[in-house]
């Protein structure tokens, strides 16, 4: 099938912001985005690291890359404060926007204000080699990486190295991305869609991976859903559009592809394995999963 000329969504961040809108208007349910706070907050190494940073009167020092708008490094802030009082939180957020959002959140949230923020407008890559260029050694006792490992450069092995470097010994890392049994995943293979670098769900890959620098690992699956039944019936076809433009990750997808492609694309959108109906609706199981892994004494951080 021919390729076509595309401009990939992540090159225009206000694009992508309205996509991305579009696509979190029609996910359900509400909470799904924020059921890994719990699994953190509640991991054993939490109340472990708590109880040495108490006796060293030290603070908790959490990362969150690419953090958005804040709802869920919020989330888990709050429940860290309940916790323990000294927390430190490292925002790394190339989306002036979405990192503007998060500030405005902190500064009208008397809880939040508590913790010191750090508010670094940049990719993780920028991150990275700013902490190289300023020789920062700096380990941090929770990392989370929310739907923001795709975005990383250098390949899997990088991103995993970069993380891991940056963990403390018995910190605990948050990897949460696409399910590699999801339609996203199927999405990803389709012919057409040459505009991913590499695949959506490296969840076997990833943890391999983390295993491999001794980390230990658990994995889990939590429901989410995406109604995408207004690119069929059109009702609104900008809510439409954008809705496709976040699920190609391609900007103005319909206008941009081939009449063959677009037509591909929505064929394969109403396949069994891709959607299914449910009172009247079509449906697609977008399920992340989320994985866990805590950082032994003496594990490779390469």
């Amino acid at each position: 099938m021919a390729d076509f000329e595309y401009v990939n969504l992540k090159d225009d961040p206000e694009h992508y912001e309205t996509s991305f809108a579009a696509f979190d208007d029609h996910r359900y349910p509400r909470k799904a985005r924020e059921a890994w706070v719990p699994m953190v907050l509640q991991h054993r190494n939490i109340q472990t690291s708590i109880s040495k940073l108490e006796r060293s009167g030290e603070s908790m020092r959490v990362l969150g890359i690419g953090s958005g708008t804040g709802v869920e490094d919020c989330k888990l802030i709050t429940g860290l404060l309940e916790r323990y009082q000294r927390i430190h939180s490292t925002v790394v957020e190339p989306n002036k926007h979405y990192l503007r959002q998060h500030q405005e959140t902190v500064s009208s949230t008397e809880n939040l204000k508590k913790a010191d923020w750090d508010w670094r407008q940049q990719s993780w890559d920028e991150f990275l080699t700013h902490r190289m260029e300023k020789n920062d050694s700096s380990k941090f006792d929770v990392i989370t990486s929310v739907h923001s490992i795709y975005y990383m450069q250098g390949g899997l092995n990088a991103a995993v190295d970069g993380m891991v470097d940056c963990l403390k010994d018995g910190g605990v890392l948050l990897i949460y991305l696409r399910n590699m049994d999801g339609t996203f995943n199927e999405m990803s293979n389709w012919p057409w869609n040459k505009h991913h670098e590499g695949n959506l769900s490296y969840t076997p890959e990833i943890r391999k991976s983390l295993e491999k620098r001794g980390l230990l690992c658990e994995n889990a699956v939590f429901p989410e859903f995406c109604d995408v039944t207004n690119i069929f019936e059109r009702r609104n076809e900008r809510d439409a559009r954008h809705l496709e433009d976040f699920m190609t990750h391609v900007v103005n997808f319909k206008e941009r592809a081939p009449s063959n492609i677009y037509d591909d694309f929505m064929k394969r959108l109403q396949e069994p394995r891709t959607t299914y109906r449910e009172n009247g609706r079509i449906i697609m199981d977008i399920s992340p999963n989320a994985i866990i892994a805590r950082k032994t004494s003496g594990c490779a951080d390469r």
